[in-house]
């Protein structure tokens, strides 16, 4: 049955979640069969309490609330030691169950006994998406008894598509993050914080909100030429052309979305760009042909956090979220202490305490998780 659905079809339908998340349950049946599996779920998970949320496929109704209400803490597949400290070195991966405990303990677990077996859930596949803060999300796919363990082949299937599966969830996370009840797709892409530009399969720009707006006016690293988007550079250029060109092309085998960074001289960090096909019946500015969205993230703007911002999410002072934003901004402690008017020790001082509450080891560290704190869309 798989062999006679293309794949550049489905590839169209996960890049159509992104901005129609009602389409998440046909898209678990179809990557079901595609891999042999029988029930499928996407769950976003908090590593530590075990809450979470999922949208499923062919699973039985009760499945969810039995698992959120109860289970969820006892599932040996997805018990993490120290959370906080994991969550930092999380990779999005493709593995089953048996990557992560032998099935013979796993059948003697309660979660088998009492929750898989009832439900004939015998193996499982994970597709790893994102984390968002102690959350992680993930692409689940269960395969009964009678069918046995999920093969090398039908791992490699997983595989080829995962890369997808999380483009598709981030650019979601984005869209999402922005829409408002009842809106329509025009409103949704002028609140977003990020810079949106909505293309033809032509590649011609047909529409870009306030935020790609205030990205081409500033004239340092994207810019609208002839109707195309054109970078700083010509090799750039070339690249993200090749990106619309893969997303826009009428060959479904071939349609596909991809990312990049997008370098400038005047600027310290690159742009983060990500590229994907849409169907264009989503939008009202086209009239026909696939559509492509260009979603552009200024990661220069998103590390001017608000002082404010700083001590809520991570119980700061209001000296410690100075010296953390002006390493943010990339001075080192000393360049910190003379742009604050503060003594070398003070600065570390406030270092040491800044670790302490982040629960991060080092300045790396501690911008890595200010910039993965920002990425989950946690602007004023």
């Amino acid at each position: 049955m798989s062999a006679q659905i293309d794949d550049g079809g489905f590839v169209d339908l996960i890049y159509q979640t992104a901005v129609e998340p009602d389409l998440w349950p046909a898209l678990l049946e179809r990557f079901a069969d595609r891999i042999g599996g029988g029930g499928a779920a996407l769950i976003s998970q908090n590593q530590e309490s075990g809450a979470g949320a999922g949208v499923t496929a062919r699973l039985d109704p009760a499945a969810p609330g039995l698992y959120f209400g109860h289970f969820a803490n006892r599932n040996p597949i997805q018990r993490i030691d120290n959370p906080r400290e994991t969550v930092k070195r999380f990779v999005p991966l493709v593995l089953t169950d048996e990557h992560r405990m032998p099935k013979a303990a796993l059948m003697r677990t309660e979660y088998y006994n009492d929750f898989m077996r009832p439900f004939d859930m015998h193996s499982f596949v994970m597709i790893g998406l994102a984390m968002d803060g102690l959350s992680a999300a993930s692409v689940n796919i269960a395969r009964p008894k009678a069918r046995g363990r999920f093969s090398q082949a039908d791992l490699a299937a997983a595989r080829r598509f995962h890369p997808h599966f999380i483009r598709a969830w981030r650019l979601g996370r984005k869209v999402a993050a922005a829409r408002l009840l009842n809106a329509g797709m025009a409103d949704i892409l002028d609140h977003s914080p990020h810079g949106l530009f909505l293309l033809g399969d032509d590649g011609a720009v047909r529409h870009l909100n306030r935020a790609a707006e205030g990205l081409i006016a500033a004239g340092d690293a994207l810019s609208v030429t002839g109707g195309r988007l054109i970078a700083p550079a010509p090799g750039a250029t070339q690249a993200l052309q090749a990106l619309i060109g893969a997303a826009a092309t009428s060959d479904a085998e071939r349609r596909s979305g991809g990312s990049m960074a997008l370098a400038s001289p005047t600027r310290r960090l690159p742009l983060s760009v990500t590229v994907a096909p849409v169907r264009s019946e989503r939008f009202s500015v086209f009239t026909g042909g696939p559509a492509v969205i260009v979603c552009v993230i200024d990661l220069e703007a998103l590390v001017s956090l608000p002082e404010q911002r700083l001590r809520d999410l991570f119980g700061l002072s209001r000296a410690e979220a100075r010296v953390a934003l002006a390493l943010l901004e990339g001075d080192d402690p000393r360049q910190a202490a003379a742009k604050l008017e503060v003594s070398f020790h003070t600065v570390r001082g406030h270092l040491a305490r800044i670790f302490d509450k982040t629960q991060t080891t080092g300045q790396a560290d501690l911008a890595r998780l200010m910039m993965r704190a920002v990425g989950t869309g946690l602007q004023p």
